[in-house]
């Protein structure tokens, strides 16, 4: 594979600096300068004052109240209200280690601070909210300083549009492993890439739904992908307490609420279905690999986020028997020398039935540079990386 798939966009023309627009004739008004203008009005507008009808409005008006008064909104807000006019950064873009300790204390999120803080990883929540942040744009770099991004006044002046770019991110990076660090189990992008389709699941349901069959579809989803027995005890253990991970986060973007033993959407988690299901019925992400050879899936797949990538590998590998699929990613996996899609024919043939994909896996470690790949992936897989010969 080329080292750099992504095109370099070519420098633009300059216009000399003595070269200004001629003024409009008899002093009057430019017409595309005041359609520009217009635009940018519309797009400095609050979504609010953008409805039709008095009755969009008003629930408009609601749903701004419900998206400023969301736990992480305010955390988000004192995020960026904590950087002000900016903040010393490091090399990888992170508050110092000084920096880092103040702002989780002002967040008030509990986490124990180490008296040495190596990193921001040492204190997880504050480095989530601080990720997001600048993921979504109320936070940038410039230079050697952390500054307010450029959709930070949104918090501020348009709170529904800034929960949307939010929650958008949110759902486009991965709810529970976008912006943290050190989930142990690796069907934990699978889950991701199922969180937006759960919403759609819950607002097609009523929007109310048990947190039992919640538990209970993403065991199953899970056990199928990766070869668990239905009664694995430990394993399912491991999937509740991620949906329970990820129903917090919900909860805390002001997406749902818990009534007893159920799960309810909000008014907030309605739109975000809404804009999820209306997203996926657009075509723009209809992208179909299932019929796909496994060479192209993995190059197709190496450019996508890891959540998108996991959801095309699983559909992939649903779509044909555990043995073909098999056969056919030990295949790509030997022909390529990109690590990164060596590990993402891994991933797939942790989807596989073990019985299947445990023999290529087996003849993957042929290779000395997939072989530490495969002991891995044999031992995760509760295999013995060098079975007893028979005598």
């Amino acid at each position: 594979m080329a080292a750099d798939k992504r095109r370099r966009a070519r420098p633009g023309g300059r216009r000399p600096s003595d070269a200004r627009p001629l003024p409009p004739p008899n002093g009057g008004t430019d017409p595309g300068l005041a359609a520009l203008e217009e635009i940018q009005r519309l797009l400095d507008a609050p979504l609010v004052d953008l409805m039709g009808t008095p009755e969009e409005r008003a629930e408009a008006e609601e749903l701004s109240r419900q998206a400023a008064a969301a736990p992480a909104m305010a955390r988000l807000r004192e995020v960026v209200a904590f950087v002000g006019k900016g903040r010393p950064s490091t090399q990888a873009g992170n508050l110092k280690g000084p920096d880092a300790v103040a702002l989780s204390r002002r967040l008030g999120t509990g986490e124990e601070v180490p008296e040495e803080l190596r990193s921001m990883e040492d204190i997880p929540e504050t480095a989530h909210v601080f990720r997001w942040a600048a993921a979504t744009g109320f936070l940038a770099r410039r230079g050697t300083r952390i500054v307010a991004g450029p959709v930070a006044a949104d918090l501020e002046h348009d709170p529904l549009a800034a929960w949307i770019k939010a929650t958008v991110t949110l759902l486009e990076t991965g709810v529970l492993d976008g912006f943290r660090q050190g989930w142990r189990k690796s069907y934990v992008e699978l889950l991701d890439a199922g969180a937006g389709g759960l919403l759609v699941a819950m607002a097609e349901a009523g929007g109310a739904v048990p947190l039992t069959e919640v538990d209970e579809g993403a065991w199953q989803q899970v056990a199928a992908a990766y070869g668990y027995e239905p009664d694995d005890a430990t394993e399912r253990s491991h999937v509740v307490a991620l949906v329970r991970a990820m129903m917090d986060q919900f909860s805390d973007c002001g997406l749902v609420v818990r009534h007893d033993d159920e799960v309810v959407l909000t008014g907030l988690g309605d739109a975000l279905a809404a804009m999820v299901a209306f997203s996926g019925d657009d075509g723009e992400d209809d992208l179909d690999l299932v019929d796909t050879d496994a060479q192209s899936l993995l190059l197709v797949c190496v450019e996508m986020e890891p959540s998108e990538a996991s959801a095309h590998l699983f559909a992939w590998c649903a779509g044909r028997p555990g043995d073909e699929a098999a056969d056919e990613l030990c295949e790509a996996i030997l022909d390529d020398d990109d690590p990164e899609v060596w590990d993402l024919g891994f991933e797939a043939l942790g989807m596989i039935d073990r019985a299947a994909a445990e023999p290529a896996v087996r003849r993957l470690r042929s290779r000395p540079g997939l072989r530490p790949r495969a002991r891995a992936w044999l031992r995760a897989h509760g295999q013995a990386p060098n079975p007893p010969r028979p005598r």
